[in-house]
């Protein structure tokens, strides 16, 4: 079964009647930046340079932002679920320059996607970031 984001990117028709009608919220970079920081212990950094943002729980990676290489994202993930969420968007795939299966990314310029499957992305990024910190780290939070 397609995704609503793979029925989108399927032809530039499809695109402009969606954007030209408001059907489909897309987020921006700025949004997706807006939406980590709002995170619970969520902290922001650059320590690869200007062009790359990192979003991090307790000093853990969950999120990054290329902004060198454009309007690209790059979420922490699951090993054991790559496979099934590169299978389901046609548009997520292994993250360029990290560790092949425990990064996924999307670009904003390949494809239009649905706010509410990055929101669902970015979500479960941060979960699986969470439920892998220390006890020691998740006492210090207060989790």
């Amino acid at each position: 079964m397609k995704s609503e984001g793979d029925m989108i990117c399927e032809g530039f028709v499809f695109f402009e009647y969606f954007c030209n009608n408001n059907i489909y919220g897309f987020m921006n970079i700025e949004e997706v930046r807006d939406y980590c920081l709002a995170k619970p212990f969520v902290t922001e950094d650059m320590p690869f340079g200007d062009g790359y943002v990192t979003f991090r729980i307790a000093g853990k990676i969950f999120c990054c932002l290329p902004l060198a290489r454009g309007r690209i994202v790059q979420l922490k993930w699951n090993p054991d679920e790559f496979d099934d969420v590169v299978e389901t968007y046609s548009y997520v795939r292994q993250a360029w320059h990290w560790h092949k299966r425990h990064m996924i990314q999307f670009d904003f310029n390949e494809c239009p996607i649905p706010d509410s499957v990055v929101q669902m992305l970015i979500d479960r990024s941060y979960q699986y970031v969470k439920g892998r910190l220390t006890k020691r780290q998740k006492a210090e939070l207060g989790l």
